[in-house]
């Protein structure tokens, strides 16, 4: 009996040690960040962290895997004149406000409308670009002339746009809201809204760009000032960022910029419908899958020993370390992966001054969400074993461990392939969510995509398949265990 203990135990070594290796090259990652300049004033040589929604064409975009767009090259040109490097990250815009709170940011540069809401909590660099929102309808519709129109009808929005204060004043008027613009555009089209309000540049930018059969009903509702955002406790970095702006003006460079983004040639220009690259729309969409791929890969080496350790915990006698390993299973099971991922990226660097790259957060909260559901799969896989065999083996002379190790664990981890197939799939698409931290996978690079060529019915059908073919040797696999299980039994 010792023999085969000390060969078990070298046989789950090297596994030990690679699962150890991981997380220790992610936890470098996670350290390796550069901390914020101490003093904001003076910012020669050092990092300007931006955040972004580059899903908001001619604002901000993703083309050919760079970003583009009239305020990314502002970006550059505000850090170009405080000697600085500009750094952006690409996160969605319901996430973009809180990491510039947790620090993951030192500006937000996204077509950041400013709003007396938004001032109680942000600071906000002087107007840079003056705006307002549009109502687009159907073209047949011609009962939509503008937002009174839209009484007792329903329209769309982006999520967290100024367009929910303009339709707050209209509270006849049904209002949905959709994670980006060319999502709700879709939907209008599609004769499920009446009309769609949202920033007049950017429709027009998706109007001209492929979604012909749509309107600009009527004329701006609102002026509106975009600003630059940052955390209100940064007055120095307010005063350089206004400074920086004041002499792009005074020097031309930022006339220029407009009038290449929304001049009369820039205006020509869109109104060219441009065909799908559909080799680099594959391209992206199959960096996007390498990094989904990865994620749960990452979290499925990490989540099944941690998933088994806890279901063993459950089981022990020492009641305090079950109980708490039941508490983590219902604490992880009972709230959504999304609140858990934005709680570990977002609020620990608030809460315990823990600041986690966003590789490490991701891996850390699809870990920590898949391990709960593990350790149920196993839990039931050790139920399923007949008690007899227990008894058998105790009679033989073996200990708990022992048994547990050599007799039930065997027979369970065989019962429970099957499922936890299947939980390695959920992983997959559940692993979608992390976009909000800036994490360009699948989902994410398909709604950017869909949002730069405003076509989203030629891109999401696409994201489909790439999701399909990842998950279907899964499924395959799945399927052929269980024959093989049923076939055994």
């Amino acid at each position: 009996m010792s023999r085969r203990r000390l060969s078990c135990r070298q046989a789950h070594t090297p596994g030990l040690a690679l699962l150890c290796l991981v997380w220790g090259v992610l936890v470098l990652l996670g350290c390796g960040r550069g901390e914020a300049p101490g003093s904001r004033g003076d910012w020669k040589g050092r990092t300007l962290r931006i955040g972004t929604d580059a899903t908001y064409p001619p604002f901000e975009s993703v083309k050919d895997g760079e970003l583009v767009g009239f305020d990314i090259e502002l970006g550059a040109l505000i850090a170009e004149e405080l000697g600085a490097k500009a750094a952006w990250t690409n996160t969605s815009f319901d996430g973009v406000f809180p990491a510039l709170m947790a620090g993951k940011f030192d500006l937000v540069i996204s077509a950041v409308t400013i709003t007396p809401e938004r001032q109680q909590r942000l600071g906000f660099s002087a107007p840079y670009y003056t705006a307002g929102q549009l109502v687009v309808a159907r073209e047949a519709d011609t009962a939509v002339t503008g937002i009174e129109s839209l009484r007792g009808k329903t329209a769309g929005i982006q999520i967290n746009t100024s367009a929910s204060l303009v339709l707050e004043k209209f509270p006849d008027i049904e209002v949905r809201q959709y994670p980006s613009i060319d999502l709700a555009l879709q939907d209008l089209r599609n004769g499920n809204l009446a009309g769609v309000v949202g920033d007049g540049p950017t429709l027009r930018y998706f109007l001209a760009h492929g979604f012909q059969g749509l309107r600009a009903a009527g004329g701006l509702l609102t002026e509106e000032h975009y600003g630059i955002a940052m955390r209100p406790d940064d007055p120095a970095l307010r005063e350089a960022v206004n400074a920086a702006l004041q002499r792009l003006r005074d020097s031309g460079k930022f006339a220029a910029l407009e009038e290449r983004y929304f001049g009369e040639a820039a205006q020509k220009a869109q109104a060219t419908p441009q065909a799908v690259p559909w080799g680099k729309v594959t391209w992206r969409l199959v960096q996007g899958l390498g990094l989904t791929l990865g994620l749960t890969v990452l979290a499925l080496i990490s989540g099944l020993p941690l998933g088994l350790a806890v279901a063993l915990g459950r089981r022990v006698r020492f009641r305090p370390l079950a109980w708490l390993c039941a508490a983590y299973v219902e604490g992880l099971r009972g709230t959504p992966l999304l609140v858990q991922i934005i709680f570990i990226y977002y609020a620990l660097p608030q809460l315990l001054g823990v600041d986690l790259a966003p590789m490490l957060a991701a891996v850390l909260a699809l870990t920590l969400n898949s391990a709960a559901y593990v350790a149920e799969i196993f839990r039931a896989g050790i139920a399923s074993v007949d008690a007899g065999q227990e008894e058998a083996a105790r009679a033989l002379g073996m200990g708990r461990a022992q048994v547990m190790r050599y007799v039930i664990l065997p027979q369970a981890v065989r019962n429970v392939l099957p499922p936890l197939t299947n939980e390695g799939i959920a992983l997959l698409k559940d692993s979608s969510l992390v976009s909000i931290i800036g994490m360009a996978e699948l989902t994410r690079a398909g709604q950017e995509l869909a949002s730069q060529l405003a076509a989203p019915l030629a891109v999401w059908p696409l994201v489909a398949l790439f999701y399909l073919l990842a998950t279907l040797p899964l499924t395959r696999l799945a399927s052929a265990l269980e024959k093989r299980l049923h076939r055994q039994g």
